[in-house]
C-alpha cells in the first residue's frame, strides 16, 4: 500500500465512438468503467486530441567544440477538447458504470493525413484520473475526413505558362476524390518550331513539414513520344491520371501541409524541360461510419 502511488488504479476503462467524422461534427461517445478496487478519483473525462509531427533545424556543439546543425522531429498539439463526465467520484470494488456524451470537432480541423513527412492524427481518449497515481486510460484513433468543397469540378481558367518557343495551357479538375481518375487537357500554342523527346503528365504529391520536404510522382501518363511541331500549330492532348484510393487528402495545419499537383512536362533532349502545373484538391469525404 505504501507504493500504491507508483501504479495505475486497478480498473478497466473503455471508449467507443464512430471511426470517421467530418470537421465540425458532433461525436457521440460511450465510456465504460469497471473497477477491481475501491477508487477515489479526481475525475473521469473524455478527450479529443489533434496532433501533428513537423521538423526543425537546431544548432548544437559536437564533442570537439564545432558548431553543427541537425534536423529534429517535433510534435505539436493542434487541438485538445476535454469533457468531464464524473467529478470526484468514489467507486467501490467491482463497480461498473457507463456514460454517454458527445464532443464536437473544430470546424477548421485539418484532416487525418499520413504522407512521407506530413503526419496529422486525431485521437479519442477516456481517462480515469486518480490523485497521486498514474492515469488509467484508453484511446482510439479518429479518422477526420477532408470534405468535398462546394466548387465546380472544372477550373474556370486553365493554368498557363509562356516560354520562348511555346505557350503551355493545362486544364484539369480543381477537386477530385481519392480513387478517381482525373481527366484533363494539355494544349501547346507553338510560337516557333519545336522538337521534343516526349510529353507526359504527372500527378505529384508535395509535402512540407517545416524543415523536411518531400515531392513524389504518384502516377503519370505519356501523351506523346518523340515528335516535332511547326510554328503556329496548336496541338491538344487529352490525358487521364489515376488517384490512388489510399491517397492522403490535401491538408493544411499550423506547421505542415500536403498538396497535390497536376504537372505537364515537355521533355527536350539535352535541354531544360518545359513544364506547367496546377493544384488539385484531393478529398476523402466518404460517409462517416461506426467503428
Amino acid at each position: 500500500m505504501v507504493f500504491k502511488f507508483l501504479f495505475k488504479p486497478k480498473a478497466k476503462i473503455e471508449i467507443q465512438s464512430q471511426y470517421k467524422s467530418l470537421p465540425g461534427a458532433l461525436l457521440p461517445l460511450q465510456i465504460r468503467l469497471t473497477t477491481q478496487e475501491e477508487i477515489k478519483a479526481q475525475e473521469v473525462r473524455a478527450e479529443l486530441i489533434g496532433e501533428e509531427t513537423y521538423y526543425v533545424t537546431e544548432t548544437y556543439r559536437d564533442s570537439k567544440g564545432h558548431m553543427r546543425t541537425r534536423v529534429v522531429q517535433r510534435n505539436d498539439t493542434i487541438a485538445r477538447i476535454t469533457k468531464t463526465v464524473a467529478e470526484q467520484p468514489t467507486f467501490i470494488q467491482g463497480a461498473e458504470q457507463q456514460w454517454s456524451l458527445s464532443l464536437q470537432l473544430p470546424s477548421d480541423a485539418p484532416p487525418t493525413c499520413c504522407g512521407k513527412v506530413v503526419n496529422i492524427r486525431w485521437t479519442l481518449k477516456a481517462v480515469l484520473d486518480v490523485p497521486k497515481r498514474p492515469d488509467q486510460s484508453q484511446e482510439m484513433p479518429l479518422h477526420v475526413l477532408c470534405p468535398s468543397p462546394q466548387v465546380s469540378n472544372m477550373s474556370v481558367l486553365p493554368a498557363e505558362k509562356t516560354f520562348d518557343d511555346v505557350i503551355l495551357n493545362l486544364k484539369a479538375p480543381q477537386v477530385a476524390s481519392a480513387g478517381e481518375t482525373l481527366v484533363g487537357q494539355l494544349t501547346l500554342q507553338m510560337k516557333d518550331k519545336l522538337s521534343v523527346q516526349g510529353i507526359r503528365v504527372e500527378l505529384v504529391r508535395a509535402e512540407d513539414a517545416g524543415d523536411r520536404k518531400a515531392e513524389e510522382v504518384i502516377s503519370k501518363t505519356e501523351i506523346s513520344g518523340s515528335t516535332s511541331f511547326n510554328q503556329h500549330e496548336a496541338p491538344s492532348f487529352e490525358f487521364f491520371l489515376d488517384i490512388p484510393a489510399e491517397a492522403p487528402p490535401t491538408a493544411r495545419s499550423p506547421h505542415s501541409n500536403l498538396c497535390w499537383k497536376v504537372k505537364a512536362v515537355i521533355d527536350r533532349k539535352m535541354k531544360t524541360d518545359f513544364n506547367v502545373e496546377q493544384e488539385v484538391l484531393v478529398y476523402d469525404a466518404s460517409e462517416p461510419t461506426d467503428k
